[in-house]
């Protein structure tokens, strides 16, 4: 198993200790962020953070990789 697969693992048992019910429980409260329940807040605070992560982790490889070419074609 590479390094690229461990992360990605790595981030898919992330998000789903976070989006898993202990979790959920804590923010499952009657109290409103800017008018939205908190649950909604947090479920759609860790879809982003997910995003992002997917993101960030893609843009680098894809970097990684043009380097790498970038050294070969040297």
């Amino acid at each position: 198993m590479t390094k690229k697969d461990k992360l990605l693992v790595l981030l898919g048992i992330v998000g789903f200790f976070l989006l898993n019910y202990p979790l959920l429980q804590i923010f499952n409260r009657d109290l409103l962020l800017l008018g939205v329940p908190t649950l909604t807040c947090y479920l759609f605070g860790i879809w982003i953070l997910a995003i992002a992560g997917l993101w960030a982790f893609g843009r680098h490889l894809i970097s990684k990789e043009q380097r790498v070419q970038s050294f070969y074609k040297e």
